[in-house]
């Protein structure tokens, strides 16, 4: 167990954790972790929300940590780098329209490159699946993709239930935004827009996705374009 403390105000600049020195009597970001789960918990500055962050390796804390101070002094985000991954650990927005803008460009930037991917493979698709779900912590958008043949062995498997290929679950092609990221984006945000703001990104992502893809793809006769909510 460990409590690293970040100051709200610092420096403009991004430093690294052990370059923020001590930290003593003043408004800190403070990260509790748990090294037993290797889990980061805190209470969002602004609305006080517990945000959690999973899977985070002990050998790697505090020293992957970094602090991302505006022109202002004030601490706009937390990142971890691991390996070649920078992972977003918090992030300031200073109101609801700035974390609107905010996550709204994060979301059409995951699309774009989801959308290359999908293109890049230059498959012949039979489905196209967007999968999402939010309960208030827990988050996933996700496209999923599906070829003649693997539809046909769903129908085959269901004992020719066409309807079975019209369920994103009989199929594991799955293609994720960085789920973490719009995790911790809503849960610094006002509590009582984070739901408008998440099904406003599922919008986004699905006019994106079909925006940018459908006429860059093979398609079969009947191909369809399926966006459904699980739960």
């Amino acid at each position: 167990m460990g409590v690293y403390k970040i100051p709200l105000r610092f420096t403009a600049g991004s430093f690294k954790f052990s370059e923020l020195g001590r930290v003593e009597n003043c408004e800190c970001l403070e990260l509790d972790y748990d090294d037993e789960y290797q889990m980061i918990t805190y209470n969002a500055p602004m609305y006080g929300s517990e945000v959690r962050i999973y899977t985070v390796p002990r050998e790697l804390m505090p020293n992957a940590l970094s602090a991302v101070y505006g022109s202002d002094g004030v601490l706009g985000k937390v990142e971890f780098s691991e390996g070649e991954r920078k992972r977003l650990f918090y992030i300031r927005y200073k109101n609801i329209a700035a974390s609107e803008s905010g996550v709204l460009k994060f979301i059409k930037e995951q699309a774009d490159i989801i959308s290359k991917e999908i293109i890049g493979k230059k498959q012949t698709l039979s489905r196209l699946f967007i999968e999402y779900f939010y309960d208030g912590e827990a988050v996933d958008i996700a496209a999923e993709t599906a070829t003649a043949e693997e539809t046909q062995a769903v129908i085959d498997y269901y004992k020719g239930d066409i309807t079975a290929a019209d369920n994103y679950g009989n199929f594991n092609n799955r293609i994720p935004i960085d789920l973490e990221a719009l995790g911790v984006m809503l849960m610094c945000t006002n509590g009582d827009f984070r739901s408008k703001l998440f099904y406003k990104a599922v919008e986004t992502f699905t006019e994106r996705i079909k925006n940018r893809v459908l006429d860059k793809i093979g398609k079969t006769e009947d191909f369809k374009f399926i966006s459904e909510e699980y739960d």
